[in-house]
């Protein structure tokens, strides 16, 4: 893989992008407005922002609108959730064509489901896929032991293989920290497959909400999601600590200790 022109940019400004914001434009997942994603972002002294909501797009028009205020790095994005077992990816159009395949591929998934949902497939981001920088992110079993392990290596395998085999300059892998004592070895698990398939390492915190102060609404809004009473809903349902927020660079490093490039 030696010799290919070198990967683009995804996101603007110096040190650490957060490329995983979601907002409450994520219905029932993310805890934040997507202007308080940007201001918190700037208070945090980030490089850039990435806007990524679950399916959607409509949340980055007010992103846009604080960040543009406060003259911040933004990059309007989407997460794509699909309904064949690929891994989640962040697609980032990089210019006007990319973005109107973005759309495109956002229609094509509402168009097969009833209003509110998005059924997307591996094949409909192969077909669309054209002028977006794409970060696949690694599923939360990658680095465990047993078959939980194989199977989301093999997962996320399946995606990166085709994807990158279509869009070679433009593919990534995303990794979170999960805090639940596995990190080490799925951070060393998505660096190996990283090398392995030629993409770059990125980090992120999978962020839903912009502070840690947001997660009791998060936990409110995913027992509504899960038609579960929130006084018996369980770790199955809530989170366990406040960190899918955002986090500035030091923080990040801390983390990500080892794998700093993914910074």
């Amino acid at each position: 893989m030696s010799g290919e022109p070198p990967v683009e940019p995804l996101a603007p400004g110096p040190g650490f992008c957060e490329i995983g914001a979601a907002s409450n434009f994520s219905f029932l997942r993310g805890a934040s407005k997507p202007g308080e994603m940007v201001v918190a972002a700037e208070a945090l002294r980030l490089g850039g922002l990435g806007l990524a909501d679950r399916n959607t797009v409509a949340g980055v028009v007010r992103a846009h609108g604080q960040a543009r205020v406060q003259r911040f790095p933004f990059r309007p994005g989407a997460r794509l959730v699909f309904a064949d077992a690929t891994p989640d990816v962040f697609a980032y159009p990089r210019d006007r064509a990319g973005w109107a395949q973005l759309c495109r591929l956002l229609t094509t998934g509402n168009l097969r489901a009833r209003k509110g949902d998005c059924i997307l497939r591996l094949p409909d981001l192969l077909e669309r896929g054209e002028g977006i920088n794409l970060a696949v992110l690694a599923p939360d079993g990658l680095g465990r032991d047993g078959p939980t392990g194989t199977g989301a290596t093999e997962r996320l395998e399946a995606a990166l293989g085709p994807l990158r085999a279509a869009f070679p300059r433009a593919v990534r892998l995303a990794v979170a920290p999960r805090h639940d004592g596995g990190d080490a070895r799925r951070l060393g698990r998505a660096a190996a497959l990283a090398r392995t398939w030629g993409t770059p390492l990125l980090a992120t915190n999978d962020a839903l909400f912009h502070a840690a102060e947001r997660r009791p609404l998060a936990d409110v809004v995913a027992a509504i999601r899960e038609h579960a009473p929130l006084a018996g809903a369980g770790r199955a349902i809530l989170s366990a600590h406040a960190e899918r927020r955002l986090k500035h660079e030091g923080e990040m490093l801390r983390l990500f200790r080892g794998f700093e490039p993914a910074i």
